[in-house]
């Protein structure tokens, strides 16, 4: 949140991209923790009309570790973006 409101502050213009995070490698336990947290920051960022993303999880196999996807993920996680309606309506109003 201070990171957005510093980079506003500034007179940047701010998309957020939340995820994905490989959900195909933590526990039950723990994907929970991580779905109720990524649902309050979907909240939060709704509530403050900044514009985002929830990209779905990719193929397990597209992920180096439980956060960075390899070439193929990025490429595929690029594709879905371009796709969003939010982040279309993001490159339009330039």
């Amino acid at each position: 949140q201070r990171t957005i409101a510093t980079l506003q502050r500034r007179g940047n213009r701010v998309f957020v991209v939340v995820g994905p995070f490989n959900e195909h490698m933590p526990t039950e336990e723990s994907l929970e923790v991580y779905r109720q947290r990524k649902g309050e920051a979907e909240a939060w960022l709704r509530e403050q009309g900044i514009p985002y993303a929830v990209p779905a999880a990719l193929p397990s196999q597209l992920y180096a570790d439980a956060s960075h996807p390899v070439a193929e993920g990025y490429r595929l996680l690029a594709e879905r973006l371009y796709e969003d309606e939010s982040f279309r309506r993001f490159l339009d109003a330039q």
